[in-house]
């Protein structure tokens, strides 16, 4: 008897007559046009109904959308193991042959194959259709809305209970003396309380970084949430009363400090040292001050003989030729830091301009300063240097950002024709004190943002935790000029160094971005001044950035470069824990910040649903609507007037920047009678689409009429996992219907 042909034998050989089955495909689908179109359309019609209903009903990347791909798997995979038993069956029969057998699985497979390639291609375009019909303003989309809201409240009902059941039986089993657990209201899962507080340092978790993977369902509640999945559970929880909010913490554990993430000593192109900038801007009350100087030996390229900051830098190197002025910097924070004060240290990392030239021009009048020959002797002219920097060849444009507290320093370095100059070629004119040390030193091609954080990767800020950048002094307008071609715009930042705007968001924006300047200081204004020029505000470039898909609350940037670091009565406004370096990196990091044009007159802080703070990315699961309520502080009188606007971007992405959708007017009387919270209609983002709110508020004096403004953190609403099915989900749900339907080759 012969042996039995097995099912390896048919599959190795079937796979060597593909190619002869794949040309026969073609032969008979080209004889056969008519069919072959009937068959094709009818594949592509029933996937794409598919998709589209899966796009229209279910909620993008949840588990519901995760049971539907699987469900429709099994016929593919019965299907395919089906096809392959037939084969071996085929083979063994009286007057059968392996080669009869394995041709014929061949060319299944061949038509399979095609099948696969058509389902992916309606399953794509159904599910894209899908999503837009639920998105859209029409009956058809506020029912799909209903519907994916009601199936989000499902899932997240479902993984709670699963989360309970599961706590409650590893308590069962594993209580233990030394680990204290604590049921959460409502019949919420267990809690190891000492667990939590270790873990939960911010209110809410809502960055966007990944630390550590999710191992248990617990953990998915009490530990830091590490995952889209995690962030929308712990949300809910909260919105829900299910979870302990003592335990992730509140708004009344904060407090508001005011300061400035912006400036520059002798060591670029400032006034004075660090310690003694630091003690001054203690002694004038600032509460948090940041020296930031300039990573390039170009920076003082724009001081002139005739400035006064010229005889200050005489004799000093800059922080790029001689890196030990860094750890300097850091040494003289450390030694100024009080529980009245935080000194920190940064370092303005951004484009050089024209190879020589300085180029930190900031864009403002009395700025156009020609200075002396750079020490290799190339003569500076900063409208020359500027031209380069704005040239389209220039991937970072013109702009810059803030890197704090990374004990590395980056140097931004420019290579010129001939012999390289070295990067320690200048000494400071003095022996360092014993406990500062030459800090690592990372060089970068100049605006090659992407091999910026190639190095960043992996890197901790003095507190351990992952760095902190700051966009400084945006220009939102001139970099999307639209008279500008569109290969040559969004160059700011460094976008152009990667290779589109999603790998600029992922690799950059989303790991490290926090904040963005919406308000100047005056950098060049050598003088100190009473009020803030309505010259120095941009709001658009907020709007701007936010709609680009930037998670950044707005600060005030002084940008001192005479000395003063106040001098100003704007600042940025850090909601804190405590005036520490782990407790404001943290505020930083969590989005907590306003932009003030007077720290002593107008402040505040944005909350939703009596449980979220400004800075929060809340899944769109978590809420149905946002009720947003302002508290205002500051010196309330009860005769100024008041302007509070709700901006609101619904639809971030769509080049459709943030208007305003609420508007409240009041005088100061009637805000203090009012608790001075100012408490707007509820607002409703659709599932599927991410949206941004955040608050303007305008003080207008009862004695000067001099007008104020502030503008809070956003709260953004979003798909954390992502607005669209995946597409394995769309194809398994396209093919699965084709094999149940029957249709195919």
């Amino acid at each position: 008897m012969a042996d039995r042909i097995g099912t390896l034998d048919i599959t190795l050989k079937a796979a060597q007559d593909l190619p002869s089955a794949g040309a026969q495909f073609v032969k008979e689908a080209y004889d056969h046009p008519v069919d072959t179109a009937i068959v094709t359309a009818k594949t592509l019609v029933t996937s794409a109904v598919m998709g589209a209903g899966l796009g229209y009903i279910i909620p993008a990347r949840g588990p519901a959308g995760m049971i539907i791909g699987a469900a429709f798997t099994i016929p593919m995979v019965i299907g395919a193991v089906n096809r392959v038993r037939e084969a071996e069956d085929q083979a063994n029969r009286p007057g059968g042959s392996l080669d009869q057998a394995s041709k014929g699985l061949a060319k299944s497979a061949v038509a399979g194959s095609v099948d696969l390639g058509l389902n992916l291609a309606g399953g794509f375009a159904g599910a894209s259709f899908g999503h837009n019909v639920a998105t859209s303003d029409t009956a058809f989309g506020a029912f799909a809305q209903k519907s994916q809201r009601f199936i989000l409240k499902g899932e997240n009902e479902a993984m709670l209970a699963t989360d309970s059941w599961s706590g409650k039986m590893r308590n069962m089993f594993s209580r233990s003396e030394t680990a204290p657990v604590t049921e959460t209201p409502m019949g919420g899962p267990a809690m190891d309380v000492a667990t939590v507080k270790a873990k939960s340092r911010g209110i809410l978790n809502t960055n966007l970084e990944m630390d550590a993977p999710v191992t248990t369902a617990e953990s998915l509640i009490t530990a830091k949430p590490t995952t889209a999945l995690g962030r929308r559970l712990q949300q809910y929880g909260i919105a829900n009363e299910t979870v302990d909010r003592s335990l992730t913490g509140s708004a009344d554990d904060l407090t508001m400090y005011y300061g400035s993430l912006h400036g520059h000593s002798r060591y670029s192109d400032g006034m004075g040292l660090p310690k003694d900038l630091f003690n001054r801007a203690q002694t004038e009350g600032q509460q948090v001050t940041t020296i930031t100087d300039h990573n390039h030996a170009a920076a003082r390229g724009g001081v002139g003989k005739d400035d006064p900051r010229t005889p200050d830098q005489a004799g000093t190197p800059t922080v790029a030729e001689n890196p030990i002025e860094y750890a300097q910097t850091f040494a003289d924070a450390k030694a100024t830091t009080n529980p009245d004060h935080l000194s920190l240290v940064g370092v303005e990392m951004g484009t050089i301009g024209k190879v020589g030239g300085g180029g930190h021009t900031h864009g403002m009048a009395g700025a156009e300063s020609i200075g002396e020959a750079m020490p290799d002797g190339h003569p500076f002219d900063l409208a020359e240097a500027r031209a380069d920097s704005n040239a389209a060849a220039h991937i970072g444009g013109v702009n810059h950002i803030n890197l704090f507290e990374v004990p590395t320093f980056f140097e931004s370095v420019k290579k010129q024709p001939g012999a390289l100059t070295s990067f320690m070629s200048r000494l400071a004119g003095k022996e360092p004190e014993p406990v500062v040390s030459v800090p690592d030193v990372v060089k970068y091609n100049d605006g090659d943002y992407k091999s910026m954080v190639t190095h960043l990767d992996g890197m901790k800020d003095t507190t351990g935790n992952t760095p902190v950048i700051q966009l400084n002094h945006p220009r939102y307008l001139a970099d999307e000029n639209p008279n500008t071609p569109a290969a040559d715009r969004s160059r700011d930042y460094g976008q152009k160094s990667f290779k589109n705007q999603d790998e600029w968001l992922r690799r950059f924006v989303d790991p490290y971005v926090r904040q963005i300047e919406l308000i100047k200081g005056g950098a060049l204004n050598p003088n100190p001044v009473d009020t803030v020029p309505t010259g120095n505000l941009d709001p658009t470039s907020f709007a701007g950035y936010i709609d680009k898909g930037v998670h950044a609350s707005p600060t005030f940037g002084r940008d001192f470069h005479f000395g003063d670091p106040v001098g100003n009565p704007g600042a940025t406004g850090i909601y804190a824990k405590g005036l520490d370096k782990v407790n404001i990196l943290d505020a930083l990091r969590e989005r907590r910040t306003i932009a003030t044009t007077s720290r002593e007159n107008l402040s505040g802080v944005l909350t939703a649903n009596d449980k979220f703070v400004m800075g929060s990315i809340l899944d769109q699961s978590a809420v149905d609507s946002l009720a947003l309520k302002m508290k205002i502080d500051g010196k309330i009188d009860p005769e100024a007037s008041y302007s509070v606007k709700l901006w609101g971007d619904k639809k971030v992405g769509d080049g459709k920047l943030a208007e305003v959708v609420q508007e409240q007017k009041m005088t100061g009387s009637q805000l203090l009678s009012s608790n001075q919270i100012v408490a707007f209609d509820p607002v409703t983002s659709k599932v599927g689409q991410s949206s941004a709110y955040y608050v303007e508020v305008g003080r207008t004096d009862p004695k000067t009429s001099n007008l104020d403004r502030m503008w809070t953190a956003p709260i953004w609403v979003e798909p954390l996992a992502g607005a669209q099915h995946s597409l394995a989900t769309r194809w398994l749900a396209g093919a699965g219907a084709a094999q149940l339907l029957g249709t195919g080759f």
